[in-house]
């Protein structure tokens, strides 16, 4: 039964949809493609696209607690192919890493850590006053994709440092990297469209200071929103950039969500080209997934549900969600991904359970839920899924395979569907 959200100018209170109780007919294809990883951002974090489809193949991208690693498949996810090379060094995991595919070229950001990974027991760990010693820099890549394999024609320190990158080309070609620098949130721009030789300086493109996890979106005429969950306030910001200048104040969105650092319970943000409208999703402080719409002219007062009400309810004890956008359908689909909790831990960041998704349509859901985590498992988190779903679905994420210790060591998953009945 598709359940129907009434719409209106008023929003509803009242009964909620409740999403992920019964599944689709609908095939999703899950497959292990790394047993064991010692680190626990392998696939981190939803804000980033690590997978893509390219004519007929995909490609997903992770790290093995080592390197920067990619693989593929031809067959919808039925077999998948470790690339010859890695991408780089990824000793501390890939939460630095983001990845956005334009034509037939792949872009990367990414941090690179010329000691390798973090020492606990070197002296710069031992000792606050050398903890300078353990340096990080930033590195862009630009990849020809041939066939299966990426060849790497760029490979250059850009001259700052990346810490959650999140990697956007705006609608005028320039490409745009957002990073949390001093409990900041900022970014560069490149100086010339579709090239990544020169950046602009840094700029705040959030001003409100706190632990930082945000996605931006490109949107048209050269403007971008951006959207960050502050853990440190339990707060949800978002700021616009017009074109030209960035908002000199940041725009409340919620003040009820997580104040635990490291917590998955975030945001996922994507923008409708034809219609011209931004669509979010976030998870509150009570693990309630939420969504809500910003059409034009993006001020404070466009986002619906007005921002003195919370956003819409769409499912309750939701641990984790990411957004996508189908856009063989005007306007987009948005499938949503998103994990229903079935294990919670002493440590607060440890939140565990089954993975969805399922079409929206900012109106209306569409179909049923499909069950994308391997059946009878309860340790899933920490999805990552392709920004443009005209192919289907692929969401890479992590399974811890060990119950006494959920952190690590964990296997890389994919799952992949076509999301309709073939």
């Amino acid at each position: 039964m598709v359940l129907m959200l009434i719409w209106g100018l008023l929003w509803p209170a009242g009964q909620t949809p409740l999403i992920g109780q019964t599944t689709s007919s609908v095939r999703a294809v899950i497959r292990e493609i790394n047993p064991s990883v010692d680190h626990n951002h392998c696939t981190t974090r939803q804000f980033q696209h690590k997978t893509f489809f390219h004519e007929g193949v995909w490609f997903v991208f992770y790290s093995d607690g080592a390197d920067f690693c990619y693989q593929t498949s031809d067959d919808m996810g039925e077999t998948w192919q470790l690339a010859r090379e890695p991408v780089d060094q990824a000793p501390n995991g890939s939460s630095s890493f983001d990845v956005i595919k334009i034509g037939n070229k792949v872009y990367i950001s990414h941090a690179y850590y010329p000691l390798g990974r973090y020492d606990v027991n070197a002296p710069y760990a031992r000792d606050s006053s050398r903890r300078g010693e353990y340096r990080t820099e930033g590195r862009i890549k630009e990849g020809c994709i041939e066939g299966r394999e990426i060849r790497w024609v760029v490979d250059r320190n850009p001259g700052f440092t990346i810490d959650y990158s999140n990697i956007v080309r705006d609608s005028e070609g320039y490409f745009w990297i957002f990073a949390r620098k001093s409990q900041q949130g900022i970014v560069y721009r490149s100086q010339r469209p579709d090239n990544t030789g020169d950046w602009m300086p840094e700029s705040i493109c959030l001003p409100e200071k706190g632990r930082h996890a945000f996605n931006a979106a490109a949107m048209h005429d050269g403007a971008l929103y951006i959207v960050s969950m502050l853990t440190s306030g339990g707060k949800l910001y978002g700021n616009l950039y017009d074109g030209q200048t960035w908002g000199e104040e940041a725009v409340l969105i919620s003040d009820n969500v997580t104040k635990v650092a490291g917590d998955d319970r975030r945001l996922s943000l994507e923008f409708d080209p034809v219609q011209q409208r931004l669509h979010l999703i976030y998870i509150d402080a009570e693990s309630i997934l939420r969504y809500r719409f910003l059409d034009a002219p993006y001020q404070p007062e466009n986002w619906q549900p007005g921002l003195a009400n919370a956003g819409l309810e769409l499912a309750r004890d939701v641990f984790t969600c990411a957004l996508s956008m189908d856009t063989t359908r005007i306007p987009c689909d948005l499938p949503i991904t998103y994990g229903l909790e079935k294990h919670v831990g002493k440590d607060r960041r440890e939140r565990t359970g089954e993975l969805y998704v399922r079409r929206f349509d900012g109106q209306n859901w569409l179909g049923t839920a499909i069950l994308m985590s391997q059946p009878g498992t309860i340790h899933n988190w920490y999805p990552s899924v392709n920004e443009d779903c005209s192919d289907g679905l692929c969401m890479m994420y992590s399974r811890s395979v060990d119950p006494s210790d959920l952190g690590k060591p964990l296997a890389v998953m994919v799952s992949v569907s076509r999301l309709k009945d073939d």
